[in-house]
């Protein structure tokens, strides 16, 4: 079945490369800035401030559409082969990119796999986050929750974009360094709140993306969900261990995600009394927090506002 859908997927790319080809000239742009395509929300951010200026940074995601179950169109593809440098967070995030690296013509476009020298998790079979992807890859894909992985992703960005833009090699050195300040200055918040909180536990009635988070400040986190399928739903036993945790530790607050509707987030609070906040991910924003310029470290102050209340911040 995989096989079919490949060579689908081949068919119809090269059937519209044939159809689209006299648009090719010039699809990426009047302009002479650099293009920079991206799949998700932080690597976009990331590449915005490293570039600022001298490139155009594309989001193929678009706004408000949940990830994990995305496969980009034709037209979304001709705008990666017609850019100079496109990057990806990895192949357990965006699955549909191992379909078109074969594809890209790589002594053109500078391709960036951001995840590079990060330390992936693994997901193995005791461990309650499994079954991601069909089984299809072992690693949990959300590195940029981590402060310090998202300083590494954006070095390979930086890298990728000296490689081919070296004339502007110390524009984006510069921009870099200010901007991992910024993320290693989110690292040292996130030390001071974990510290001083009552509670060590995130409960987060959504499909749990923070373990690459919980992992670095030494934290405990409960889903009803196995894996990251939007798709997937909880067993009623797993929501039920949920409602007992509740009333057997006293925490107040559950965590759902953004982008997907909270039911069973609701369901708990509704049988437990708990405070209902958001945890965002950061995976995407909407089409209006786009236009007003909400960027991934105004979405992680907000999260840690949001903790300081779920987890009582003791100032």
């Amino acid at each position: 079945m995989k096989k079919i859908k490949y060579f689908l997927f081949i068919f119809i790319f090269f059937s519209s490369v044939l159809i689209l080809s006299a648009c090719q000239v010039n699809m990426s742009s009047n302009s002479d800035k650099l293009q920079i395509v991206t799949t998700i929300f932080p690597i976009y951010d990331f590449s915005k401030q490293i570039a600022k200026d001298k490139a155009d940074v594309t989001l193929i995601l678009p706004p408000g559409v949940e990830p994990h179950s995305f496969d980009p169109t034709p037209k979304s593809i001709f705008k990666i082969r017609s850019s100079d440098l496109f990057v990806y967070t990895n192949k357990s995030m965006e699955p549909w990119v191992n379909r078109i690296l074969n594809i890209l013509d790589e002594d053109k476009i500078n391709i960036v796999n951001s995840s590079e020298n990060v330390s992936l998790i693994s997901f193995h079979e005791d461990d309650e986050q499994v079954d991601y992807l069909h089984n299809e890859f072992e690693t949990d894909p959300h590195i940029w929750l981590s402060p310090l992985n998202a300083v590494i992703m954006v070095d390979n960005i930086t890298k990728g974009l000296v490689e081919v833009d070296p004339t502007n090699e110390d524009f984006y050195i510069q921009n870099a360094v200010s901007y991992k300040q910024e993320l290693l200055s989110l690292h040292q918040k996130y030390l001071d709140l974990f510290e001083n909180t009552t509670y060590k536990t995130i409960i987060f009635g959504g499909h749990f993306a923070f373990r690459y988070l919980t992992d670095l400040y030494n934290l405990d986190h409960i889903s009803p969900y196995d894996g990251f399928a939007p798709n997937a739903e909880p067993t009623p036993k797993k929501v039920q261990d949920l409602i007992n945790y509740f009333e057997e530790t006293g925490q107040h607050t559950i965590y759902f995600e953004e982008l997907i509707e909270p039911r069973v987030a609701k369901v708990i609070s509704e049988n437990t009394g708990a405070n209902m906040l958001i945890l965002n991910g950061a995976h995407n924003i909407s089409k209006t927090d786009l236009i007003n310029g909400k960027t991934f470290l105004s979405i992680m102050e907000e999260n840690i506002e949001n903790l300081k209340v779920g987890l009582e911040y003791n100032e």
